[in-house]
């Protein structure tokens, strides 16, 4: 392998090892137990026919507490903002390096 091919892969090396470090390091925390319990049911409620999975504690989306993914009768996923009380706000498309 030449020196210019080394440098090539290097710096390729080098990028992908910062685009990953930049992934994890967004990665909202996962909620269990019986707060996720809860936030699992009032997503469902919201969407109904839905089936729900992770839930996450939400740190960038204003009111949100909690961020639940679910999977909808068709197989299209949702990420369900709910506040501190379990109430609803709103629907986004879930991050496609989390889910």
């Amino acid at each position: 392998m030449n020196r210019r091919t080394k440098i090539v892969v290097g710096a390729a090396g080098v990028f992908v090892l910062a685009a990953v470090g930049t992934g994890i390091g967004y990665a909202e925390p996962q909620i269990t137990g019986p707060a996720a319990d809860q936030a699992r049911a009032a997503a469902v409620k919201a969407v109904p026919g839905s089936t729900a999975g992770e839930v996450e504690a939400e740190t960038n989306e204003g009111a949100a507490v909690y961020g639940v993914i679910v999977t909808k009768s068709d197989g299209t996923k949702l990420e369900v903002h709910l506040d501190k009380n379990y109430h609803f706000l709103g629907t986004e498309a879930p991050d496609n390096d989390e889910h």
